[in-house]
């Protein structure tokens, strides 16, 4: 997915769910990664309904989500760069 940035920006793509791993273990633990980041609260979370047949779902802060048709997201990298992001 192109997507014209006004930052840096960094995509993060989850992987297809599969036998080995399912929608909500791989949205677990891509959460806990950004997280880690200081991307606070869970921003990936699984498309119940798969609507446009989709796993995957971003949600931002104010509650608002888009449906991950290339099952990912773009991130702002400035911001995940800086040292304390809670400024």
């Amino acid at each position: 997915m192109e997507q014209k940035l006004t930052t840096m920006g960094v995509w993060i793509e989850l992987q297809e769910p599969s036998d080995e791993y399912t929608a909500q273990e791989i949205v677990g633990n891509a959460n806990k990664m950004l997280n880690k980041l200081g991307i606070k609260g869970n921003r990936f979370a699984v498309s119940k309904d798969r609507k446009y047949g989709v796993h995957y779902l971003h949600v931002q802060s104010d509650g608002q989500f888009s449906y991950c048709e290339d099952n990912g997201h773009w991130f702002n990298l400035e911001y995940l760069a800086k040292e304390n992001n809670n400024d």
